[in-house]
């Protein structure tokens, strides 16, 4: 059997996973066949190269014909899908042959950028990174009419667990954060917990900041700006997070994020996790169990005040949320439930597909379905996540990120001053 795995690019999150199933496979002695078509030349190749390593073909930007002939070839073309330009161009614009297909969805879709329905009933098989997408509102239909066409599939994974025994005797907790760093994911309230706890204490955030952004300038805002200490991009996130014993993973409500690696590598370390109750973390943090789940910035602020007094018992919910993700989040788990996957699509006959009529026509009508679209509809959203992908930021699926993988397009140039 032959999966041809279609994505943007192989970097962050989707590149960790894949370069994690590649080395899976190879080692369980898979006979399934993976190759993978990038449609950008990735920056960061690294998980490029481990996936080729592992045995699976890369090829980077190839040509119409070319790209055809993969598709052909292939049992299964899979899209990797986080609503990215490049995948909608594809999609759109390409006159793929018959085929079967599955989309491994990496944003929750719970907030834009969106799940396309018509997408998702397009697909053999649609598959997300966490159950919480399952209450997509969008998507509610397209699931009752046909809940088989729907699977979960892990993309976070853990590190093996570590000793707690380098936690100091006098029970002092080092705490930190590890992940995204700007707003579109980090909740504004995430310096307000830390500024009104009542017992002193440092945080060690990794990962990149812009020193002249916003996260930068609420951090210098603090009362006490020196209780967060920024650590810069961790090259071994496995290395960085060994340090601590708590996780501080207060993200905004309407965060795209499915998986969440970084918690779930947090939790396989041993970590206790604090986090807000949003779908994404609850459907991993179980509160009382494996970590803290906070109901809001105040409650957030008092859990943390609590970690500082309760150091034995931060460590005990550290070490049930490690043997847990040990247990529910391993590569092998995951290359078995896709080979599960695999095997069913192929009862299905290959056939071609509308992507025009499911996503639009032009990258203006392909950015509104990531709002949510039709156009009409989107012009109507007022809500956060539709201002921070109008934002003329390059984030992933903002009209920023449109715009340059498709400067020329009036349509787009149009697009912010259309809406009210």
């Amino acid at each position: 059997m032959k999966i041809l795995h279609v994505a943007a690019h192989l970097g962050g999150g989707v590149g960790k996973a894949h370069a994690a199933l590649a080395e899976a496979r190879r080692d369980m002695g898979s006979t399934e066949r993976h190759g993978f078509l990038l449609l950008e030349r990735p920056e960061d190749q690294r998980f490029a190269e481990s996936i080729a390593a592992a045995g699976s073909e890369v090829v980077v930007c190839p040509s119409k014909a070319e790209t055809i002939g993969l598709v052909a070839e292939a049992d299964i073309l899979q899209i990797e899908w986080w609503g990215h330009p490049r995948i909608y161009e594809f999609l759109a614009r390409t006159a793929l042959p018959a085929h079967r297909l599955a989309l491994w969805c990496h944003v929750s879709g719970l907030a834009p950028p969106v799940i396309p329905a018509a997408l998702s009933q397009l697909a053999d098989r649609t598959v997300f990174t966490s159950l919480c997408s399952f209450e997509a509102a969008n998507l509610q239909v397209a699931i009752a009419d046909r809940r088989e066409g729907f699977a979960v599939v892990n993309s976070g994974f853990g590190f093996p667990a570590r000793s707690h025994s380098s936690r100091p005797q006098d029970g002092e907790l080092a705490f930190g954060s590890l992940g995204t760093l700007d707003f579109a994911k980090l909740h504004p309230g995430f310096f307000d917990v830390v500024d009104m706890a009542t017992q002193d204490l440092r945080v060690r955030l990794f990962g990149r900041v812009d020193p002249n952004g916003a996260v930068a300038a609420r951090a210098a805002a603090m009362r006490d700006p020196a209780r967060v200490v920024f650590e810069g991009h961790a090259e071994d996130p496995a290395e960085a997070l060994a340090g601590l014993d708590a996780f501080l993973y207060l993200l905004t409500p309407d965060h795209y994020g499915t998986g969440e690696n970084a918690l779930v590598e947090a939790m396989s370390l041993g970590l206790c996790p604090l986090v807000l109750a949003n779908p994404a973390e609850r459907a991993i943090v179980t509160h009382g169990e494996t970590g803290l789940v906070a109901t809001s910035i105040e409650d957030a602020r008092r859990w943390l005040d609590w970690m500082v007094e309760n150091p034995d018992a931060v460590a005990r919910l550290g070490a049930e949320a490690a043997r847990r993700v040990a247990a529910s989040h391993s590569p092998r788990a995951s290359v078995a439930a896709f080979a599960a996957i695999h095997a069913g699509l192929m009862e299905a006959p290959k056939r071609p597909r509308n992507f025009v009529e499911a996503l639009g026509e032009t990258p203006a009508e392909w950015f509104a379905t990531s709002l949510g679209g039709p156009l009409a509809a989107a012009k109507a959203r007022r809500d956060r996540a539709v201002a921070q992908l109008l934002a003329p930021t390059p984030a992933k699926g903002s009209l920023g990120h449109f715009r340059r993988c498709f400067p020329g397009d009036t349509g787009l140039a149009q697009f912010s001053a259309r809406l009210p």
